[in-house]
């Protein structure tokens, strides 16, 4: 279904709005807690050579092995050829790459399913869904911008395969295949629902059943190709740990998380991943598109099934099915089966302006006839009509980013606008009267039910977001590593970092940051040693301590404390005595992270 706009044109708008955006602020956030733990793996293969055995915070020889490694290659190697500078924006640059790459998968796979409005609103609905860019999520060092990206391109080649003619059908399942190489040895189990939903959906579907039974051979290869290159690290470890690899991998990180949790904080009901994702939803104003647009989704996919809408159904139904019957939830998890819940929200307007586009067309080709035609236009005012309509349309383009525009002259306003709706209302008119209703009402009519529809003031809160600075942890910590560095010159002892308590406050993003403050050092709260670190010269140092130890330390202190520098934290201090107090975080640091 043609809407209009040129595919080129509609995939402009994609990589504008939402592709590119994502990388908007990368370096402007600390990493959290697990990107502080992968980052700190790359930091391992980068120091020591061995891209096979990263290491796992916050340990020195520990080797990780919860999952394969190759999101650490992936991040590593740029850096270590120098295309990527060695932070944060370094770290997170493949996410937010993978993060683009999956839009314009899902705008592909709406505009398969159902047109181009369908694709746009579904990459929208996505970008406003907040934690999946900020929690966690598709601008973060961890393993869901991959994993995302191999749901999203292994969905789409799949179908493209099964809709090829034979000369063109292997090249679309070999990515089927990479696909999930790339998400099984980034996440490992957590991809294994992609062939799950493929298969539901080719035995579901007699055409698709029928060609994957004729190419069953082009499967077995692709089959053999991704065992030939998951199994070598795999192997290899075996080799190095035996039968502790799959302790690590399976017994903890799988077994554990389905039927109990290593976090109790981690442990909720079987409808934790729906009512959160609903909740969510309400929060960016997408719910009623969500649920009108699925609702319409099932009853035509049971009305004409085709493999199309099967699979996007199959593809949110079962996954979550299943991971809804373990205790251990976050999430996160969630975010790989997100993109067939935005696709039926971009099913219901793509729907209507699928069912009206006819009436619309004979409506318009009508008014031509009678009310414009008929007017010997001089080309001078047709020009000057669809000139006045592109720069309608370019000024509801501005509007929708910035709010309002304003121009002013000599301090003086002669034109304010803050509403997307109405220069694209003009802009059609316009065009109208230039003799081209037809071709405007193909290319606006859907920006106008759109703008009308979807929550645009989220979109911009989102833009307003991303580059926003909150880097309390990274900050400090520069600024303690050039004291530590002046002590050290000066001929002075400069301890590192002493931290009481960390079994009840510890984050491995503190230490990610605060380990290179002369090191890590974790002991009890032993007033003698505590005392020294914060009072006597020469022995001063930071000491990070948790909530309740810091308050004993104030009943024996006093006001001896109150001079001491403070950053407050998640659950704990950061306590900054002597020469470190001119690390003194703002006052609105001191509130906490």
């Amino acid at each position: 279904m043609r809407e209009g706009l040129s595919r080129p044109l509609w995939l402009a708008v994609i990589v504008a709005a939402f592709a590119l955006p994502l990388f908007i602020g990368l370096g402007a956030r600390d990493l959290e807690n697990d990107e502080a733990i992968y980052s700190y793996a790359v930091d391992s293969v980068l120091s020591t050579g061995d891209w096979l055995n990263p290491i796992l915070s916050p340990f020195e020889s520990t080797r990780f092995l919860e999952k394969p490694p190759l999101k650490f290659w992936i991040v590593g190697a740029p850096i270590a050829l120098g295309l990527l500078p060695h932070n944060e924006l370094g770290f997170r640059a493949w996410d937010a790459l993978f993060g683009a790459i999956a839009f314009l998968y899902v705008f592909a796979l709406g505009r398969r399913l159902a047109g181009p409005a369908c694709g746009i609103v579904a990459v929208f609905a996505l970008f406003v869904y907040r934690p999946l860019l900020f929690e966690h999520g598709l601008r973060d060092n961890a393993m869901e911008g991959p994993l995302f990206l191999s749901y999203c391109g292994g969905v789409y080649h799949y179908l493209a395969w099964a809709s090829r003619e034979r000369q063109k059908h292997a090249a679309h399942a070999a990515a089927v295949m990479l696909y999930f190489v790339l998400g099984f040895m980034t996440k490992f189990v957590a991809s294994v629902f992609l062939p799950i939903i493929l298969v539901a959906a080719t035995l579901s579907n007699r055409g698709a059943l029928r060609k994957s039974l004729v190419e069953w051979r082009l499967w077995s290869l692709l089959a053999f190709v991704s065992i030939a290159l998951i199994a070598p690290w795999f192997v290899y470890q075996y080799q190095n740990e035996g039968t502790g690899l799959f302790r690590v991998m399976f017994g903890e990180h799988v077994y554990a998380r389905f039927t109990a949790s290593l976090d109790p904080g981690h442990v909720h009901p079987w409808s934790f991943y729906y009512l959160t994702m609903f909740r969510q939803m309400g929060y960016s104003g997408t719910t009623w598109l969500a649920i009108t647009g699925a609702v319409l989704l099932l009853v035509n996919t049971v009305r004409q099934p085709s493999l199309d809408k099967l699979l996007i159904v199959y593809w949110f139904v079962i996954p979550v099915a299943l991971i809804s019957t373990g205790t251990s939830k976050l999430h996160h998890y969630l975010y790989p089966f997100l993109p067939p819940v935005a696709l039926a929200a971009g099913y219901g307007p793509a729907w209507l302006l699928g069912a009206t586009r006819s009436h619309v067309d004979r409506m318009m080709s009508a008014v031509h006839r009678r009310w414009i035609a008929a007017r010997a236009w001089k080309p001078g005012i047709v020009n000057s009509l669809l000139a006045l309509a592109v720069i309608a349309t370019f000024t509801a383009a501005l509007t929708l980013v910035l709010g309002r525009v304003d121009v002013d002259v000599l301090n003086v306003t002669v034109f304010r606008n803050s509403s997307v709706e109405r220069p694209l209302v003009i802009a059609l008119v316009l065009a109208t009267l230039g003799g081209q209703g037809v071709l405007a009402a193909r290319a606006l009519l859907p920006a106008i039910l759109l703008v009308a529809v979807l929550p645009i003031n989220e979109y911009r809160n989102t833009l307003r977001e991303l580059p926003q600075e909150h880097h309390p942890v990274r900050t400090t910590s520069a600024c303690l590593e050039r004291v530590r560095s002046t002590e050290l010159a000066a001929g002075k002892v400069a301890p590192g970092i002493y931290a009481i308590g960390g079994e009840r406050w510890f984050l491995h993003s503190y230490f990610y940051y605060l380990r290179k403050v002369g090191g890590w050092q974790e002991g009890p709260a032993d007033e003698r040693t505590l005392d020294r670190g914060l009072f006597e010269p020469g022995q001063q140092r930071p000491i990070m301590i948790g909530d309740a130890q810091y308050g004993q330390l104030r009943l024996r202190q006093g006001e001896a404390l109150d001079k001491i520098p403070v950053l407050r934290l998640r659950e704990v201090f950061l306590l900054m005595p002597g020469p470190y107090a001119v690390c003194a975080p703002a006052p609105q640091q001191r509130s906490g992270q």
